[in-house]
């Protein structure tokens, strides 16, 4: 499945970047998050717990961040594993400044799941992916005005 969308951010680029590295901040914008923790200077490993109609249920895996031009663009490619399934995606995500104090992103990519959770839930995931991503930049959004007031 494809996903492809933009945002605009209430501070300046270099804000919303340093937003967006941050693991604490990730964990609590990215809804279901149970824990995400740096293993490495680019790489990172959590558990999310996801519902998709009538199947729920915790993926454990790793997200990987490259090709990164700080505050501008990265590449986030996400692997995760659970008892219902499977998910892989990658996406590409580029930040433009919007004026003196927005920030504008743009975000495609591409997401496959697999096992129980596609064989039930294929049809809702377009739906679920994309209010979970809307919570998360919002909740960014939120996080990010509180801390430049």
């Amino acid at each position: 499945m494809k996903l492809e969308g933009e945002y605009t951010f209430d501070g300046t680029r270099e804000d919303v970047w340093k937003m967006v590295r941050d693991p604490q901040v990730l964990a609590t914008c990215v809804p279901g998050t149970q824990n995400l923790r740096m293993t490495g200077e680019n790489e990172y490993e959590g558990e999310i717990q996801v519902r998709i109609g009538p199947i729920a249920g915790t993926f454990s895996g790793r997200l990987l961040v490259a090709n990164e031009v700080p505050p501008v663009s990265c590449t986030l490619t996400v692997e995760g594993t659970g008892k219902v399934g499977f998910l892989k995606g990658r996406g590409d995500v580029a930040l433009s400044e919007q004026g003196a104090s927005q920030t504008l992103m743009k975000y495609t990519g591409e997401v496959q799941i697999g096992g129980k959770v596609a064989s039930v839930g294929q049809r809702l995931f377009d739906t679920v992916s994309k209010s979970m991503i809307k919570q998360g930049l919002d909740k960014l959004n939120e996080i990010l005005k509180t801390s430049l007031a």
